[in-house]
């Protein structure tokens, strides 16, 4: 696969099985098959080639869940924009020794970095509106308005921005109702951010939870708990440094419960342990994250958060 005019032998099958989300997997030939991870469904028609990366969603009735490269692909897995999936596979991929023939040369000589982007609020006031999908999802709109999530009519999609610790939009997120699909926003890197950290400087707070979604974010809002959210099961270095300034005296490790989660707990205690005051929550039997708690039972989960045990570790 060629990313950046680079000849990557990314192992595509080393990649899809980092991840949970497969049913009924199977290999055949070149072709790993599974149900699709965009929806649900009892029968696989899901097929990816092992040789090319590319992909199809035989009984996907979206155009952008139908078909796609690798890249579109993993960036959905990872939870991340495309160019944060095309950096981590050239970092992860990429030869030592590159044939300078296959790079392209960069002719602008300027030394001013880029303006990051930054999205004016009232080019995106349309998206502004309450979501009765996550009001259904335990959401309330005091919590959209606080975090400006909204409602994209157009796409059908829930409008969850990206800030900057100083609160402004930085990149938007859209999550389709119909499916379960996601994309971006032409803007920066979400994993040169934290999710409600900009809320939580401004309001002073010191006691915070952590999870990887940004509804499982909005839904201890919602119940009263200050949250952040990674964007997915890690974290970067800019994330790290990100919190360990951000004032946070107490984080509360409260990512899903599942392998994924359990492996960016311990990354978080990892990095951030000796530096913060961590701690976690216990969830009960066959609950997959916050969101999939009754309001009652995660406010008493939460509420029962306990110190790391690090001689068990």
């Amino acid at each position: 696969m060629i990313l950046r005019n680079v000849d990557l032998d990314i192992d595509f099958l080393e990649e899809l099985e980092a991840f949970d989300v497969w049913n009924k997997q199977r290999l055949r030939e070149n072709e790993f098959q599974a149900c699709s991870p965009f929806r649900n469904e009892a029968h696989p028609s899901f097929s990816v080639n092992l040789e090319t990366g590319l992909w199809v969603d035989f009984g996907s009735v979206y155009e952008d869940t139908k078909s796609g490269n690798f890249v579109k692909l993993l960036s959905y897995l990872r939870e991340e924009t495309a160019t944060e999936t095309i950096d981590y596979l050239l970092e992860k991929y990429a030869p030592f020794n590159v044939d300078v023939e296959t790079l392209s040369l960069n002719m602008n000589l300027s030394l001013e970095e880029p303006e990051p982007v930054i999205f004016e609020r009232d080019t995106l006031e349309h998206f502004f509106v309450e979501s009765e999908y996550l009001k259904g999802r335990g959401v309330n709109p005091v919590a959209q308005q606080m975090l400006d999530a909204g409602h994209d009519a157009k796409h059908n999609a829930v409008v969850l921005p990206w800030h900057d610790k100083d609160g402004r939009i930085v990149n938007v997120k859209f999550r389709s109702i119909k499916q379960k699909y996601f994309w971006y926003m032409d803007g920066q890197q979400i994993k040169n951010h934290v999710y409600g950290l900009w809320l939580v400087r401004k309001l002073n707070k010191d006691t915070v939870f952590i999870v990887e979604s940004e509804i499982d974010a909005l839904y201890l809002w919602s119940l009263g708990y200050a949250a952040i959210a990674l964007g997915r099961a890690r974290i970067s270095r800019k994330q790290r440094e990100l919190i360990l300034n951000s004032g946070i005296k107490t984080l509360i490790i409260a990512t899903d419960n599942d392998r994924a989660g359990r492996s960016c707990g311990l990354e978080l205690i990892r990095e951030l342990g000796g530096y913060i005051d961590l701690r976690c929550i216990d969830f009960p039997n066959n609950v997959k994250d916050v969101n999939d708690m009754a309001k009652d039972v995660c406010k008493t989960v939460c509420n029962n958060h306990r110190r790391i045990n690090f001689k068990v570790l």
